[in-house]
C-alpha cells in the first residue's frame, strides 16, 4: 500500500471527514429506528485512522480502489457504527429486543445507506472537512505518517 498517496495530509482530512459523516449517520439510524437512548456519536481519532488503514490493506490489490474505495468506507464506518452501538445496548441485544443481523446484512449488501441518507452525508462533509482541517496540520499529518510505516513495517 502506498501509504504517501493515501495518507498525505489531505487524504487524512477527507477520509476522516467521510468516516466520521458517515459513521455518524448510521449511528443516528440505528438509535431511531431502534428507539434506543442517545449515545456518544464522536469518532476517536485513533480509532477512525485504524479502521482506514485496516480497509486500504483489505483493498491493496484491488484494480479498482479508489472507484470502490467510498462504498467501502461507508461499509466500514456503518460496521464500527453499529459495533459501537451493539456495545453500547448490549444488554438488548442479547434479550432480542434489538436484532443487529439484519443491519449487518443491510450492510454488506451495500444497501444501508439509502439515497435520503447518501444526501444527509452530502450535507454534512463540507462540515466534517473544516473540522478535520482544524485538527490535522502539518505536524500531526506527519506524525500519523510515521505512525503508519512504523505499524507497516512491523
Amino acid at each position: 500500500m502506498d501509504i504517501n498517496k493515501y495518507f498525505s495530509k489531505t487524504n487524512i482530512i477527507n477520509n476522516l471527514a467521510h468516516y466520521e459523516t458517515y459513521y455518524q449517520v448510521a449511528l443516528g439510524l440505528l438509535i431511531n429506528t431502534s428507539k434506543t437512548k442517545e449515545i456518544d456519536s464522536e469518532i476517536k481519532l485513533e480509532y477512525a485512522l485504524g479502521s482506514i488503514y485496516e480497509l486500504l490493506k483489505e483493498l491493496e490489490n484491488e484494480d479498482n480502489l479508489d472507484s470502490i474505495f467510498d462504498t467501502e468506507l461507508q461499509k466500514q464506518s456503518a460496521m464500527d457504527a453499529l459495533q459501537h452501538f451493539t456495545n453500547e445496548n448490549i444488554q438488548a441485544v442479547k434479550n432480542e429486543e434489538i436484532d443487529i443481523e439484519n443491519s449487518v446484512n443491510m450492510i454488506n449488501d451495500n444497501l444501508f445507506f439509502n439515497d435520503l441518507l447518501l444526501d444527509i452525508c452530502k450535507e454534512n462533509l463540507a462540515t466534517k472537512i473544516n473540522k478535520w482541517e482544524n485538527i490535522i496540520n502539518d505536524d500531526v499529518a506527519k506524525a500519523i505518517m510515521n505512525s503508519l510505516q512504523a505499524l507497516k513495517s512491523e
